[in-house]
């Protein structure tokens, strides 16, 4: 696919941040390290992706957000997006027309009001094809 995913954490409308191991886990042992800044995901030669990370100033520990360059269509890479939607206030969007995705409705109250204004009410999503379903669909 060519586009990008974005994906952030919010409390109370400012960033804030997870676990960068848990979102490393989600992603399990399709994941290589690139740099400091950056992941590679390959699951096949038609299937991999690059992640940049967006990591906590004051500790590197934490991960604010993330960009995926390209995300693979792969259904192990979505559902690793719908479980990293699930560590906590963690919205998925995309430079298109489908709405802001979570994993739970208790996010929309921490996302930033411009974000609902711009993108629509968010969505909530809990597995992979869900995330895609709603990608088709915009």
């Amino acid at each position: 696919m060519s586009f990008e995913a974005f994906v952030q954490c919010f409390k109370e409308g400012e960033f804030t941040a997870v676990p960068c191991q848990q979102v490393r886990d989600a992603f399990g042992s399709f994941l290589t390290e690139g740099g400091a800044f950056d992941w590679q995901l390959y699951y096949d030669e038609q299937n991999n992706c690059d992640v940049m990370l967006k990591l906590h100033d004051a500790d590197k520990s934490l991960l604010q957000g993330f960009t995926v360059l390209r995300p693979c269509g792969d259904e192990r890479f979505w559902d690793a997006l719908a479980a990293i939607l699930q560590l906590g206030n963690l919205v998925l969007y995309f430079p298109s027309d489908c709405p802001p995705l979570m994993g739970d409705v208790s996010v929309a109250q921490h996302l930033p009001s411009g974000m609902i204004e711009a993108m629509g009410q968010p969505r909530c999503v809990t597995k992979g094809r869900e995330i895609l379903q709603q990608l088709r669909a915009a």
